[in-house]
């Protein structure tokens, strides 16, 4: 659990890059950070690969930016439609619309 940790968006990618090679992790909580487009392009990758997470909780960050860039998110939903293993995504307050 690594929610409300002052995780900035730089920290985010280096630890959507874990992901590519885990095999065990299941839960990653990152709920209230300062996680943004880059992170969410760099998990969007790993979610392209990744067979082991089944939940993952990016509540109340910063993935578009207040809604100004869009570009990490919409790679993240494009890696989303390759994983098979997830089964609990939380996205809340990201200002995704």
């Amino acid at each position: 659990d690594l929610s409300r940790k002052n995780i900035q968006d730089n920290d985010g990618c280096d630890i959507a890059k874990i992901l590519f090679s885990n095999s065990v992790l299941r839960t990653l909580q990152l709920e209230g950070n300062n996680l943004g487009p880059k992170s969410a392009h760099e998990f969007g990758k790993a979610m392209k690969t990744n067979k082991t997470l089944r939940l993952l909780d990016l509540e109340s960050n910063q993935l578009t930016q207040d809604g100004e860039d869009l570009a990490g998110i919409t790679f993240f939903i494009q890696g989303l439609s390759q994983n098979k293993s997830l089964i609990s995504l939380n996205l809340a307050n990201n200002k995704l619309e």
